[in-house]
């Protein structure tokens, strides 16, 4: 007889585990999240001079707490040429954030340019530096700007 798989766990099944520990761990837990969070933003904080020559100006940031907690950073988009994208990529080698944010960015800026959508314009990028790095393009209508 086959061993039967173990069910996933859902979210809800994990949100209950996670309510059911002791304070201490929670503690624990708690500690951990900050202390990440701090290590994030100093290489978050150390990227940006590579990332502004690359040609990518950040205009704000967010701070989105909870279990893993995330920084949010919104960045005008700009056109940049290769060579400033190669010295950046130079800059940012030993920091895997910085380095995953200029990706991302370069990315993204190819894409803005390829969506074509009259009476838009890309406003600015958003990137979830986290566990797991998203981005995000945000569009304005020309004449609200």
């Amino acid at each position: 007889m086959a061993d039967e798989p173990k069910p996933q766990k859902t979210l809800a099944d994990h949100a209950r585990g996670i309510a059911a520990l002791p304070g201490e761990k929670f503690a624990e837990l708690k500690a951990y999240g900050a202390e990440k969070l701090q290590d994030t933003m100093a290489a978050f904080q150390s990227a940006l001079p590579a990332l502004r020559r690359a040609g990518y100006e950040m205009r704000e940031f967010e701070v989105e707490l909870g279990l893993a907690p995330k920084i949010i950073a919104h960045f005008t988009p700009a056109a940049t040429h290769d060579a400033a994208i190669v010295e950046a990529r130079e800059a940012l080698k030993d920091n895997k954030i910085g380095a995953a944010m200029l990706s991302v960015l370069a990315r993204a800026g190819d894409i803005h340019r390829q969506i074509k959508a009259p009476g838009f314009s890309c406003g600015h990028m958003e990137i979830d530096v986290g566990l797991l790095p998203a981005v995000r393009l945000r569009y304005r209508a020309d004449e609200l700007e």
